[in-house]
C-alpha cells in the first residue's frame, strides 16, 4: 500500500457515474495517496463504479445531496473532512501522478500558512485551458485596448479581476510552455482546483446556493475574497490536472454569467458604470462569434 498523506480530497459531482472512476483511478495511480477522499454526488448510483475492492484501501467516503449545486455539494463534502489541509477538485479531472504529493509539500512544514495553491489545468493535448484567451490577447491590439479600458487604464496583472468585474486568465508565455515548472505568485484569483488550510473558510466569501443551479465564478468569489484578506494565491505549474477540452464561451453561456459578474462588481466594490459597458461590448463579441459559427456550419452543410 502506498504512503498516505494527511490531506483530504473533496469533490462535488453531478451525473458523475462515468467521470468519477477516472478521477479516482488517477488518484490511485498517484505516488502518494490522501488519507481520505470525500465525494458528494446527487445520486447513490454515481458511486457504483468506485465502491469496489481495488479502491477500498484509499478510504473513499460518499455523500448524496438532494440539491444539485456545486457550491452546496462541496460544503457538504468539506463537513465530512477530518484533515486541516483540503484539496478540492472537480469530477471531470484526471490528476497527474505527483499531484497529491506536490500539493501537500506546500503545507507540510507550515500547515497554517495563509496560502491558496492552484494546480495548472491542462487539456489532454497538454495545452493550458487558458491558451485560447491568451492567444487572442497577444494577437489582437483591439482586444488588449478593450481590456485596458475596462480596467480604467491600469495594466492588467496575471489572473486579475478588472474594474468592470470581468475575470482575466492572463498568464505569462513562459508559464504556458509545455515543460514549464514555474510558480506564479501575486494573483488575484485562481480556479477551483486548489489546496488550502480549512481554517481559511472563515475568511472567505462563498456563494450560498441552496437551489438546483450552476454556480458561475464560485472559484473567483472564494479565492478573490481571500486575496482581499491578504492570502497568497499561487499557481504551481508542476502540479497538473487534466480536463477535457471545452468549447469557447458562446452568447448563451455569457448571458448566464452576467448575474455572477454583477455580484463581483458589487461585493468587491468595482465600477458599476464599467460593468454595463463590459456587458454591452462582450454581448456584441459573443453574438458575432455565434453568427460566424452558424455561417460556417451552414457553409459546411452546403458543401456536403
Amino acid at each position: 500500500m502506498k504512503k498516505k498523506l494527511p490531506i483530504s480530497v473533496v469533490c462535488a459531482s453531478h451525473n458523475g457515474k462515468e467521470k468519477i472512476p477516472k478521477l479516482i483511478n488517477s488518484i490511485f495511480e498517484n505516488t502518494h495517496w490522501p488519507n481520505e477522499i470525500i465525494i458528494c454526488g446527487t445520486k447513490k448510483e454515481d458511486f457504483d463504479l468506485i465502491l469496489k475492492k481495488k479502491y477500498k484501501l484509499m478510504n473513499i467516503k460518499t455523500v448524496v445531496s438532494k440539491i444539485k449545486n456545486q457550491t452546496f455539494q462541496r460544503e457538504l463534502a468539506i463537513k465530512k473532512t477530518s484533515n486541516v489541509i483540503l484539496a478540492q477538485c472537480d469530477d471531470d479531472l484526471e490528476l497527474d501522478k505527483n499531484y497529491i504529493f506536490l500539493m501537500y509539500q506546500h503545507f507540510k512544514n507550515k500547515p497554517n500558512l495563509k496560502k491558496i495553491v492552484s494546480a495548472a489545468i491542462l487539456f489532454k493535448n497538454k495545452k493550458h485551458q487558458a491558451i485560447r484567451w491568451n492567444i487572442i490577447f497577444k494577437n489582437s491590439l483591439l482586444f488588449r485596448a478593450i481590456i485596458f479600458f475596462l480596467n480604467l487604464g491600469k495594466k492588467t496583472k496575471y489572473m486579475s479581476v478588472l474594474k468592470s468585474g470581468r475575470i482575466i486568465p492572463k498568464l505569462p508565455s513562459s508559464f504556458l510552455e509545455k515543460n514549464s515548472k514555474m510558480v506564479l505568485e501575486d494573483l488575484e484569483w485562481v480556479c477551483s482546483t486548489v489546496a488550502y488550510n480549512k481554517n481559511c473558510l472563515k475568511d472567505s466569501f462563498r456563494l450560498k446556493n441552496n437551489n438546483n443551479s450552476k454556480a458561475f465564478y464560485e472559484d473567483v468569489f472564494f479565492s478573490h475574497s481571500l486575496y482581499k484578506k491578504g492570502y497568497s494565491l499561487i499557481i504551481d505549474r508542476s502540479i497538473i490536472a487534466y480536463h477535457p477540452a471545452t468549447a469557447p464561451t458562446n452568447l448563451s453561456t455569457f448571458l448566464q454569467t452576467i448575474r455572477s459578474q454583477w455580484k463581483i462588481v458589487t461585493i468587491f466594490d468595482n465600477s458599476i458604470f464599467l460593468f454595463f459597458i463590459d456587458v454591452f461590448i462582450f454581448f456584441i463579441i459573443h453574438g458575432l462569434n455565434d453568427l460566424k459559427a452558424i455561417a460556417k456550419n451552414i457553409k459546411n452543410k452546403l458543401l456536403l
